[in-house]
């Protein structure tokens, strides 16, 4: 089964970003992704969405009249027709094929939480088979299935633990929000100059700087100068703290800036976010510098 809407097949590499970020050129268009195999653009109707899409009268199950009166139709204003489909990319079904064929699982005439729970269990065995034969791993991120490669399966795992262990991504690396205190630059008596985030603890100067280190400073011996709020980095710091790595306009919006004011390591950390979610984001995969080629992210030309 299957509705059109944007094709997700892959995901990327956050923690390889850093690098080839500073590398890209925004000037040269990379040709359209290649399809590395089954189309997956329609697995995202959640079949535990499917009693409270058809169910016209609340009754807690599905009959072959109500499916028929919305089958076919836009679920909202600007949105595709849903249509189900035989085996995620075969042919459309009709409103009687899909619903005999697929829905209604014990053939009772109604589609209700049993049919459901096996819908749901089935979609998700078949998902994961298909990946698994285009070597891929299957992931369930909260209802919404990823086929991962290796890549993009160490981007998935990183920026899931960074999520549950609630930190933030700066300089290629996660970072507890603690590290993240005033953007400051610092003058030691040898005539050194760093600026990073500074952050006080057991009256020891923390720095977290852009070469991803984690320096401690005497602060009676040294000078600090606080660069303010508007700071690109505390702007950046404010705004990341904001939203979830799978927020996708959230972070297209901040890599966009980032890019702007030179972070280009954050940036390339917040583009890989988006193709974990849209791999067929072009400035995202512009910015990378990559193309696809048998469901695997190499560098342009290769």
């Amino acid at each position: 089964m299957k509705k059109a809407i944007p094709v997700f097949l892959i995901v990327l590499l956050a923690m390889g970003a850093a690098w080839l970020i500073a590398k890209m050129t925004g000037e040269d268009p990379v040709k359209p992704p290649i399809d590395g195999g089954v189309d997956n653009r329609n697995l995202d109707f959640k079949a535990e969405d499917f009693i409270p899409t058809f169910d016209l009268d609340n009754d807690g199950q599905v009959t072959l009249e109500e499916f028929k009166q919305r089958y076919g139709k836009p679920l909202s204003e600007g949105s595709p027709p849903l249509i189900f489909h035989e085996q995620n990319n075969g042919p459309e079904l009709t409103a009687e094929q899909a619903f005999k064929n697929y829905w209604d699982r014990d053939s009772n005439g109604v589609v209700d939480a049993a049919d459901i729970k096996a819908a749901a269990d089935n979609r998700w065995i078949a998902f994961r088979d298909d990946a698994n034969r285009r070597g891929l791993k299957a992931v369930d991120f909260e209802g919404r299935y990823l086929a991962l490669n290796r890549a993009q399966d160490g981007t998935y795992e990183a920026e899931l633990g960074a999520m549950a262990r609630k930190e933030l991504p700066f300089a290629g690396r996660f970072w507890a929000t603690k590290y993240f205190g005033a953007w400051m630059r610092v003058n030691g008596a040898d005539g050194s100059s760093l600026e990073g985030y500074g952050s006080l603890a057991n009256e020891k100067l923390l720095l977290l700087t852009t070469d991803a280190k984690l320096s401690v400073k005497d602060p009676a011996k040294v000078q600090v100068t606080d660069l303010g709020d508007d700071a690109p980095q505390m702007q950046y710091a404010r705004e990341v703290a904001k939203f979830r790595f799978d927020d996708v306009q959230a972070n297209m919006q901040l890599a966009r800036k980032c890019r702007e004011w030179g972070m280009l390591t954050e940036a390339g950390m917040l583009y890989a976010r988006v193709l974990v979610f849209e791999p067929a984001n072009q400035e995202a995969l512009d910015a990378l510098g990559y193309e696809v080629k048998d469901g695997q992210f190499v560098k342009k030309g290769e």
